[in-house]
């Protein structure tokens, strides 16, 4: 497992509110009309608790696919604070390598965005001050992640969204990972990797904290909640090719990260995905309910 970066951190941060409850909200904006896709039946799970990570979380099935357009944190000077943010499919539930949030399970693949500072201490060449995407693959039976890369996002700015996918082919036991930076940030990427034979039973969208300060740190009474990133398009595929967003033919559960890894009222809550709601956007063929929302730190 990687090594914790610990720091003091003070910052000013925009206003705003979160949601407690599990359910989903309507975009606030209309748009055109769209075919809607074919029903599926969704399983909402009961809420997770987590020490260091908060998302949503997709069990119940095997998974072979995973995508979305993350944005870059909206305030950029707190790059020590932020947490990597990243879609992941994994043995296991959450990180699936064990850990702070008592997780289980042997294997783990992902890709994402975090800080330079966060990125410069596993090698990575950024400038500070600046993000990096990264795509990092992990299994138990070896020594350490077997795959990793790094990128400079360059030409980004606060909000702007960068697209990634994860795909599995078992039939060929490999991973295939596409990153598609706004049109101004340079050409999509492409990587490719042996997959070891891994079963990822789970699959999810988180903001990791483990990378960077550990666990979220308590905001002190001035600073008022405020938005760290969002999640748009999201679109997961089962390992026998069903659909959907970030709900589907599977159980989604929502991820709370707390003060002692405990739910509400036994812990505090720290960081919390607000409720999902639909975009509207295209993703993996369709236009799907449900397929964004955004996480907020408490």
């Amino acid at each position: 497992m990687r090594r914790r970066i610990t720091r003091t951190l003070f910052a000013a941060a925009a206003a705003g509110v979160t949601a407690s409850t599990l359910g989903f909200a309507a975009a606030g904006a209309a748009s055109a009309a769209v075919a809607k896709p074919a029903a599926h039946h969704v399983t909402l799970g009961a809420d997770l608790g987590s020490r260091y990570a908060a998302g949503y979380e997709a069990s119940g099935r095997d998974f072979r696919y995973i995508s979305s357009t993350i944005t870059v944190p909206d305030t950029s000077f707190l790059t020590v604070l932020y947490p990597q943010e990243y879609i992941q499919l994994s043995a296991g539930s959450l990180n699936g390598v064990g850990g702070p949030g008592g997780n289980t399970g042997d294997a783990y693949v992902r890709a994402g965005i975090e800080s330079c500072i966060v990125a410069r201490s596993f090698g990575a060449t950024c400038a500070l001050g600046t993000w990096v995407s990264f795509v990092q693959a992990f299994n138990n039976s070896l020594n350490g992640p077997f795959f990793e890369h790094y990128s400079q996002l360059s030409g980004v700015e606060q909000g702007d969204g960068v697209n990634f996918s994860i795909y599995y082919n078992e039939r060929g036991n490999e991973l295939h990972f596409v990153i598609t930076p706004p049109s101004t940030s340079g050409p999509a990427q492409y990587y490719k990797t042996q997959a070891y034979g891994a079963i990822y039973d789970h699959a999810a969208a988180l903001d990791d904290f483990t990378d960077s300060t550990g666990q979220p740190i308590a905001l002190p009474p001035f600073i008022h909640s405020f938005r760290i990133n969002q999640f748009f398009q999201g679109a997961i595929t089962t390992e026998h090719g069903l659909r959907g967003s970030f709900v589907g033919p599977w159980t989604t559960s929502k991820v709370i990260a707390t003060s002692n890894g405990q739910l509400p009222p036994s812990g505090a809550v720290r960081v919390t995905p607000h409720n999902l709601w639909s975009d509207h956007l295209v993703a993996n063929g369709a236009v799907r309910k449900w397929d964004a929302f955004g996480v907020w730190t408490r």
